[in-house]
This record gives structure tokens, C-alpha cells and sequence, in this order.
């Protein structure tokens, strides 16, 4: 007796969905982000190495225009490399310059290296200095012991980082302005605060034929002014 199998039915085959592509990177390159943020860190590498060269070589480098004229080359060329450019790390190095030329810009303009507290008591003439500089810490200079001369008499502090503070004479007018590229300054009542925040300031004493001309500069922290 023979055995009899039933016809089988044939499926039609069912199509298995493409692939996936793979990952794209930011320059468009499968497996990673692209060179994009290299770019910007690079050519910072090549400016800095050009100009330390140039000055090893004994080349004079006006080093005031230094970041002025970098921060416009990074400006031309976010405008002409478009989205590239933008995703290259400029505009990160852009910000970094910026800061750096504000602090400069208001750093007093001899950096000193010392560091800690100092704190001056002049009370003869031949003893004041026209200028002090601190790099960083706390500088103090009191003058409320000193007889000043009839005249104008011009005294210059700066510090780095942290903070100035001047006792000035009783009697005399004191006038002057006070520059900080990020922190406060505080003078005979008024201050400003901030980032880079500048105060004139001008008060008058007993005696207006003796006057004391402030230059003080302060990178990151404070100025106080006080009798």
C-alpha cells in the first residue's frame, strides 16, 4: 500500500530589510568624529611655534598687536570657512583669546612674580615709590601717616591677581581711576564691578593744593580706596 503526501506549499520569499549605514563622523567619514576639532588647535600650534621661532631668531615682535591680530584672523576665517571651520575648534580658541586679551589689556603693564601678602607703610617722602607691582596676593599701601608735598604727586600700583588696597593721605585731593579685567573696584563710596569695569574716581581734601594722581590696575580681583 502506498503512502501519499500532500503538495506542499511554496511561500513567496520575503524581502529582509537593507542594512543600516554606517555611523558617519563629522567630516563625513565612517568610524569617528573627523579632524574637524584638530584644525583650530593646530593652527594655534603653528602660530605660537612661528612666533616663538621668530623671536629665538632675534626677530623684534611687537607683542601688543600679537593677540589683537589673531583674534581677527580667527574672526575672517570663521566668516570664510563656514560650518568646516566652525566645527574645527576656532570658535573655543576664539573665546580663549578673548579672555586672555581683556586680562592683559588691564594687567599692569610690568608683570611682577612675586606672590603673598605685602603691605607698605610709608610715612616719609623719600620712602614712596611712584610705583608697586605685585603678581599675586594681597598688596596694601597706607599713606595715612605721609605729609605730601604742594604739587601733584603720581604713584602707580598694579597686581596680577588678588587684591589692592590704598590708605590715602587725609587732607589731600586724591584722583585717579581704578581698572580691573574681572572683578571690582571700590572708591571713597563707589564702586564697579564686573568684567572689565573701570572707575574714576576724584575727592576732594583739605588741602587742594596737594594732590595724589592713582594709576591702579588689577588683573583678576579687587581695588579699595579708602582714608
Amino acid at each position: 500500500m502506498s503512502t501519499f503526501d500532500p503538495p506542499r506549499t511554496q511561500l513567496p520569499p520575503v524581502d529582509e530589510p537593507p542594512a543600516p549605514p554606517p555611523a558617519q563622523g563629522a567630516s563625513g567619514d565612517a568610524g569617528g568624529p573627523g579632524p574637524q576639532p584638530l584644525i583650530g588647535w593646530g593652527l594655534a600650534l603653528i602660530g605660537a611655534g612661528t612666533l616663538w621661532l621668530l623671536s629665538l631668531a632675534g626677530v623684534s615682535i611687537p607683542w601688543a598687536i600679537v593677540l589683537p591680530v589673531t583674534m581677527i584672523t580667527i574672526g575672517v576665517l570663521l566668516l570664510a570657512g563656514g560650518r568646516l571651520i566652525a566645527r574645527s575648534g576656532l570658535i573655543g580658541l576664539g573665546v580663549v583669546v578673548t579672555v586672555v586679551a581683556l586680562v592683559v589689556s588691564v594687567t599692569p603693564t610690568a608683570v611682577s612674580v612675586s606672590a603673598g601678602d605685602r603691605a607698605h607703610t610709608v610715612t616719609e617722602l623719600d620712602d614712596l615709590d611712584s610705583e608697586y607691582r605685585l603678581g599675586a596676593g594681597s598688596l596694601t599701601i597706607d599713606l595715612r601717616s605721609l605729609e605730601l608735598p604742594a604739587g601733584t604727586t603720581e604713584l602707580t600700583a598694579g597686581v596680577s591677581m588678588g587684591e589692592l588696597i590704598i590708605h590715602v593721605p587725609p587732607e589731600v585731593t586724591v584722583e585717579g581711576d581704578g581698572r580691573v579685567a574681572m572683578g571690582e573696584v571700590v572708591a571713597f563710596g563707589a564702586s564697579r564691578g564686573g568684567i572689565a569695569p573701570t572707575l574714576t574716581f576724584a575727592d576732594p581734601g583739605g588741602a587742594p593744593d596737594r594732590v595724589l594722581v592713582l594709576d591702579l590696575r588689577v588683573g583678576l580681583g579687587s581695588i579699595e580706596v579708602e582714608r
